[in-house]
């Protein structure tokens, strides 16, 4: 379901950039683009980072 949540996003920003670019010009287009990729590459470096507990958040969620 997240491949295909990507490709219509990507499909959705690759005809919005067209549009874009049809009615305001290349360097608005290009804006976008640029908008797009930046919040795209900034939400799955949040994605990514991973948190590392110390001893006792370890213990306080894994208690046996």
């Amino acid at each position: 379901m997240k491949g295909m949540k990507r490709k219509i996003g990507l499909a959705l920003a690759i005809t919005t950039g067209f549009i874009i670019g049809a009615f305001r010009g290349e360097i608005a287009r290009q804006k976008f683009i640029a908008k797009v990729k930046d919040r795209h590459e900034q939400h799955n470096k949040v994605q990514q980072e991973e948190i590392i507990l110390d001893e006792f958040e370890f213990s306080a969620f894994h208690t046996s």
